[in-house]
């Protein structure tokens, strides 16, 4: 059965040329207001000791200077969505991310798609050695670095890779619902597929992720858990955990996924999700309860975190 895996738990091989290293990588950037932060981000991605065959980025409405900074790196494919309001912490953040995609698709050459937040920095060898580790593993499909200082229990969001060949078996797109970015990593193991945090490769934002308080953030949170196929009693315990630090945060939560929301992924992906909570349950340790409450403390299916609306 494909699972979630650690560096630790994968083997690497040794002996490894950088100089003969090369992948076919595009690389999609959702990008809202981000005037004070774009600039440097793709400084960094451009210095990848392994260079993306395309970037796209998505100006997501900016009304700030975002876009006429992007236009100065003629490496950059912009792509304009018309100004609405914040979709952040909502699932037609989707459709944004996906309006990137769409520029990357048809392309008959990729092999990795990498999803980027618009304040994320990498190592310059970040694509490398990810991809390195990735190209040896045909098992992995989607992987990522960690932050520095975050604790992190799973894939994130920003700085995915994800293997073309598997995304385009799925359709290439994120579904537009709660627990989007969630949804492909549960996808990859049903499929028995491995997904994998490289604990070792870290990157850096250039703001903080930790979750301020926010009732709507942790009532599509629940909803993204109900449309997930989370079962009561994981949730319930999620909750529980989240209640000593932010108890209207739980209640929100428990809000959203009691509520009469009715968009469910397929049955496939609910059972699967089902039968890997009860079994956590049933095996769940102290170690087990540290990490939950650490991880609540941080998102891991909003990951793009546009502060101006």
């Amino acid at each position: 059965m494909g699972g979630f895996k650690t560096y630790m738990e994968v083997y690497e091989k040794r002996g490894f040329d950088p100089d003969k290293m090369s992948a076919k990588i595009a690389v999609v950037i959702v990008a809202r207001n981000e005037e004070k932060y774009i600039k440097k981000t793709l400084i960094h991605l451009l210095r990848q000791t392994i260079k993306p065959i395309k970037i796209v980025l998505v100006n997501d409405g900016s009304t700030d200077k975002t876009r006429a900074i992007v236009s100065q790196f003629t490496e950059i494919d912009i792509v304009d969505c018309k100004p609405h309001e914040s979709f952040v912490t909502k699932k037609q953040l989707a459709d944004t991310i996906n309006a990137g995609i769409e520029k990357i698709r048809n392309l008959s050459d990729v092999e990795y798609v990498m999803i980027l937040g618009a304040d994320h920095i990498l190592p310059d060898n970040y694509l490398e050695r990810v991809i390195k580790r990735m190209s040896e593993n045909p098992q992995i499909v989607i992987a990522s670095g960690v932050i520095d200082g975050e604790f992190s229990v799973t894939v994130r969001g920003s700085g995915r890779i994800v293997k073309a060949e598997f995304w385009k078996k799925i359709g290439f797109f994120y579904p537009v619902n709660y627990g989007f970015e969630s949804y492909l990593l549960f996808k990859a193991r049903s499929m028995n597929y491995d997904v994998v945090l490289f604990d070792d490769i870290i990157t850096s934002t250039q703001r903080k992720t930790a979750l301020s308080y926010n009732s709507k953030l942790y009532y599509n949170y629940g909803q993204a858990l109900k449309a997930l196929g989370y079962t009561v009693p994981y949730t319930l315990f999620k909750a529980g955990l989240l209640f000593f630090t932010k108890p209207l945060g739980a209640a929100y939560l428990l809000s959203g996924f009691f509520s009469n929301y009715d968009q469910y992924y397929e049955t496939e992906i609910r059972e699967f999700v089902k039968k890997q909570q009860n079994h956590k349950l049933r095996h769940l340790n102290y170690d087990d309860v540290k990490r939950f409450i650490t991880s609540m403390h941080y998102t891991t299916n909003l990951s793009y975190k546009q502060q101006n609306s």
